[in-house]
């Protein structure tokens, strides 16, 4: 019979829960340095996403970020809807995805915001303490894969 004590341990040493534990509250952060723009860390990733892979497609761009085709379809829609972000074409591949001028002036005001935020980040953990925490998040990512 499992004990309280090893679910615990599991809990503070299981790299799938600590990873949804910060991924959650990383997502709140950004949030809530986003909100002013109406616009969440996600969104924001899949702007910087598309604006840095210009003319990719929503699968090549589920492939690069390691989220599911199907719910980066969703955001990509919701983008496309406040004409963020439209979709040209119709390949093998899929449409391909690029900025608006709304899109791309929505993203210089953000930029800024992320910067903000960077810097609140690095000031409580430390710039080589925040660059080795970004480093074995790869790591982890990568040896998962």
């Amino acid at each position: 019979m499992l004990r309280v004590a090893q679910l615990k341990e599991i809990a503070v040493e299981c790299p799938g829960f600590r990873a949804r534990a910060t991924a959650r509250a990383v997502t709140r952060f950004f949030n809530a340095r986003f909100r002013p723009l109406d616009l969440t860390g996600e969104q924001f990733s899949l702007l910087i996403g598309i604006a840095t892979a210009q003319g990719t497609t929503v699968a090549g761009l589920a492939a690069e970020s390691g989220v599911d085709a199907t719910t980066l379809s969703r955001n990509v829609q919701n983008l496309e809807r406040r004409k963020l972000v439209r979709g040209t074409g119709r390949g093998r591949a899929g449409k391909r995805l690029e900025l608006t001028k709304t899109g791309r002036r929505l993203l210089e005001e953000a930029v800024p915001l992320w910067r903000q935020a960077y810097a609140e980040l690095t000031a409580a953990l430390g710039e080589n303490r925040l660059r080795s925490a970004n480093r074995a998040m790869r790591a982890v990512a990568d040896a998962a894969s």
